[in-house]
């Protein structure tokens, strides 16, 4: 990760990169092609267009929109103020520059449930508007980094937050406490996944022939959602890890439905990669693998930064080397 904070300064940014553009792009654009024949064909004197006309314009416009019209924003934090700097794709980099005399108050603010790994500075000014921040770029230093920005501003202090990741504490947490009764939930599933499977298959062998048509279509239906459920079952029956220096323990409630813990141990870790999204903002995940091959995938972190700080600190308290580790 970038270094984005030091002793003079504080860099705070939030945008998409080209890549990501282009490919919101290409998929606003092909999801606009099954809305054109609906606006081709529709006879609009006598029908309304199709069902794919009226669903796919709008995405793929919201999709070229977002492309389009995003901006970069970037905070720099010193001694002088803040400067914030704003750029459209297409357009000229506006600079503004809020003075410290400017400033009235500073707090903390947490993401909500979709971003809860997000934390950003909300800026009083003295004429009474409000400023937000891009994302603090540490999610494990988050009291640190507005201790250091309180000092740069000339501030009193800025409120400390109750960060479950804060690298100051004895334990990090990724994850909800897991709970007795998410077993029966979990056992209820596999259930149900069991029997839709097991239907697929039997109605697939009825056809009498494995081969035709009809019969394909069934197993390799049943083969999908079995796959499905084994890749994305982690997400159902919920997993918590505790973060301790020398050892990550990992709570979860396994198929079966029962309560299971494991300790991971410095010596016992081979790799700890980044399961990255496909644009900066999805959904990362850090996986932990084992010398004897067994894997573990922590909770979904938002965001690429958030995930890649997480990382760095439980290298850090596993005391094992720095060296990149990503798949």
């Amino acid at each position: 990760m970038d270094k984005t904070a030091t002793q003079d300064e504080v860099r705070l940014r939030k945008g998409s990169s080209l890549r990501d553009r282009l490919i919101r792009a290409s998929l606003g654009i092909f999801v606009l092609l099954f809305a054109v024949p609906g606006f081709v064909t529709g006879a609009w004197g006598q029908q309304l267009p199709n069902l794919a006309f009226i669903l796919a314009l709008p995405l793929g416009g919201f999709l070229l929109g977002v492309a389009a019209l995003e901006r970069n924003v970037a905070w720099i934090i010193t001694r002088n103020g803040i400067l914030i700097g704003e750029q459209r794709p297409l357009g000229r980099v506006r600079k503004t520059l809020i003075g410290n005399g400017e400033l009235s108050h500073i707090d903390i603010r947490k993401g909500g449930i979709a971003n809860r790994f997000s934390y950003t500075l909300a800026c009083r000014l003295a004429s009474g508007d409000l400023l937000i921040s891009p994302p603090l770029p540490d999610v494990t230093r988050v009291n640190e980094t507005s201790a250091t920005i309180a000092r740069l501003l000339g501030l009193e202090g800025i409120a400390a937050v109750d960060n479950p990741l804060e690298a100051s504490k004895a334990e990090l947490r990724l994850g909800k406490p897991i709970k007795p009764e998410r077993g029966r939930l979990v056992l209820m599933s596999v259930a149900l996944v069991a029997v839709t499977c097991a239907l697929l298959f039997a109605a697939a062998f009825w056809q009498g022939d494995v081969l035709s048509e009809r019969a394909i279509v069934l197993w390799s239906l049943g083969l999908m959602v079995a796959l499905g459920f084994y890749k994305y079952a982690h997400r159902l029956a919920a997993t918590s890890w505790i973060i301790r220096h020398g050892e990550v323990r990992v709570e979860r409630i396994a198929l079966n439905g029962r309560h299971r813990a494991d300790t991971i141990r410095s010596g016992e870790v081979e790799t700890i990669a980044i399961e990255r999204g496909r644009a900066r903002g999805d959904r990362h995940a850090i996986t932990i693998g084992l010398r004897t091959g067994e894997r573990f995938r922590s909770p979904d972190i938002p965001g690429e930064d958030q995930a890649s700080a997480v990382r760095a600190e439980i290298i850090r308290r596993l005391a094992l080397e720095s060296r990149d580790q990503s798949a």
